[in-house]
């Protein structure tokens, strides 16, 4: 089958909003990706009811229909006939406008599926009186249809055999009107095309919302004023589209002669048809009329949006009382009596083929694997049941998850256990690391305290260099001193002659030693200035030290109290 439903992946934000509402198992697949929750689509199982576009609040999904190439083909002369479904009354500016943009275009001929509505009324009257009441679900919405043949083969034989209103409208263009062309169908519904695939009696599946999308793009101006269909007019048919439209139109023509049930909205439609499945024919109605959406064709899955569910009904009901009065009986009898005369039954009569659809099957054992998986161990936890994964039940979720249609990180109560187990592992890890701090605090301060006696020293040491060079000089001076006592020693003994002999060794020795204090004083001045400028070094070198190290020590003080307030706040 095509597929219509668009997925663009990289919007997705996995909300679950769409897994919420699709109301198909296995057709919304929950993954991961990037550590980011995604969904996809399994088009086999897809049966384009819609569900998930309305959904999205994030522009994900999307669908295809056949608007472009209808409009390309018809632009491009290819001979083309339209028939417009009731919603076109109720949806955009002027539906008659664009009916007549369109003959513009090239368009052949425009019938009014409210006539083909009349041929499917009058079709299922005639059968239930030829083959006698039994139950029936009415088939004019093809995402019920998908639902049977995809889902539940239970169903295929309680389908109508009566074509919906747009297929009886198409086999009479053909078949009775000899309209030649192509055909296209102006519809509000995504699944039509799925129908017209299935049948092969249409060519376009041309939805309202995609083709006023691209009237509005396009900047087209739509003509004004009446427009007439290229047949004569319908009667009740114009009330299908509404919910129990058909439920309606049987009513009209039999009474209560026959039960009729109704249901619409994927949130109600489907579980119905499922028990109605099951019921084996108990309790049932002769006609079920089933419709997909909520509010009927009028605001289908294909459809604008743009009026509300009250303004729809106003204009309907404006419809309504034009055609099912009184004095308008003779002339809907006499619409049955020209079926009757020109009609065959059998041509509007469609017959189904089951889908070959893969079947999930899961065993309690895998079920319980899979909620193991999803750290579940008690009753409370596989009873939790919150619905954030989009499914109904913890049990429903296990088993997606056992299908491999789910994954664990898609559940919120498995996410809080791991960040509860997360929580603790960085609870703990902060109090080992506050452990550390308070080691590596304790160690740095020790450190600052010997780099503030290092600097203690350091400034002891230039002092007592400084007080070298300061007893240097003053050695210097005495050298000076002691070598001009020397020299008048010297002086002295060479007058005393032979009795200043033993004076003169004497002064030569003196001298002599004040000789050898000089060199010994200006050798320590050199050590002395390169102690001086070595200490100075150092110093500076020191004081960088100090500095770092009192930062650092500062610092770590900081990360110290904002990781035990952290982790106070944490722990609260």
């Amino acid at each position: 089958m095509r597929k219509l439903i668009l997925n663009d992946e990289s919007l997705c934000v996995g909300c679950n909003r769409c897994v919420r509402v699709c109301p198909m198992d296995g057709a919304s697949v929950t993954y991961e990706k990037d550590r980011q929750i995604k969904v996809k689509i399994d088009h086999r199982r897809c049966i384009a009811c819609g569900a998930c576009i309305t959904a999205c609040r994030h522009g994900v999904r999307d669908y295809e229909d056949d608007t472009e190439r209808f409009l390309s083909d018809l632009k491009g002369g290819v001979p083309i006939s339209m028939f417009a479904a009731p919603a076109f009354r109720v949806n955009g500016e002027d539906g008659g406008g664009l009916l007549t943009w369109l003959k513009g275009l090239g368009l052949r001929k425009v019938y009014d599926v409210s006539l083909g509505a009349d041929i499917c009324t009058w079709a299922h009257i005639r059968y239930i009186q030829r083959h006698g009441p039994k139950p029936m679900v009415t088939q004019p919405c093809p995402a019920i249809v998908n639902f049977a043949l995809t889902h539940e083969h239970g169903l295929i034989k309680s389908l109508s055999p009566i074509h919906s209103p747009m297929l009886c409208t198409a086999i009479y263009m053909k078949k009775y009107m000899k309209v030649g062309e192509k055909l296209a169908a102006l519809s509000p519904c995504i699944a039509k095309a799925h129908e017209f695939e299935e049948t092969g009696q249409v060519t376009y599946n041309v939805t309202l919302r995609k083709l006023y999308e691209h009237v509005r793009g396009s900047g087209v101006r739509l003509p004004s004023g009446p427009f007439a269909f290229d047949h004569e007019e319908a009667a009740l048919g114009r009330l299908f589209s509404m919910p129990g439209g058909l439920k309606e139109n049987v009513e009209y023509h039999l009474g209560k002669a026959i039960r009729v049930d109704q249901a619409e909205g994927t949130d109600v439609v489907y579980g119905a048809l499922r028990r109605f499945a099951a019921k084996q024919g108990r309790d049932l109605p002769a006609i079920f009329d089933v419709l997909n959406c909520a509010e009927g064709c009028n605001i289908g899955t294909g459809c604008l949006h743009e009026r509300d569910r009250f303004e729809v009904a106003a204009i309907m009901d404006g419809n309504r009382k034009g055609v099912v009065g009184e004095a308008e009986r003779s002339e809907h009898e006499r619409a049955y009596v020209r079926f009757d005369e020109t009609l065959r039954l059998d041509d509007f009569i469609r017959r189904y083929s089951p889908r070959p659809t893969p079947q999930y099957a899961v065993t309690e054992e895998q079920i319980g694997r899979a909620f193991d998986e999803l750290g579940k161990t008690t009753e409370e936890e596989r009873k939790f049941d919150c619905m954030a994964c989009g499914v109904d039940s913890c049990y429903e979720m296990a088993r997606k998850v056992a299908l491999g249609l789910d994954v664990p990180s898609n559940c919120i109560q498995e996410e809080k256990k791991v960040i509860h187990t997360e929580h603790g592992m960085i609870t703990d890890l902060s109090r080992r690391n506050l452990e550390n701090m308070d080691m590596i605090l304790s160690d740095i301060s020790k450190v600052k305290d010997f780099s503030d006696e290092i600097v203690s020293m350091i400034k002891n040491v230039d002092e007592a260099i400084k007080q070298y060079g300061r007893m240097s000089s003053e050695i210097k001076s005495i050298n000076r001193t002691t070598n001009i006592l020397a020299i008048n020693a010297s002086i002295e003994a060479a007058r005393a002659g032979e009795h200043g002999r033993a004076f003169t060794v004497v002064a030569q020795e003196v001298r002599t030693l004040a000789e050898k204090s000089g060199e010994t004083v200006s050798q320590t001045d050199v050590i002395s200035r390169k102690a001086v400028d070595s200490v100075a070094v150092i110093g500076g070198k020191i004081d960088e030290i100090a500095e770092a190290i009192r930062k650092a020590h500062s610092e770590i003080i900081d990360v110290y109290k904002g990781t035990q307030d952290a982790l106070k706040d944490f722990s609260d």
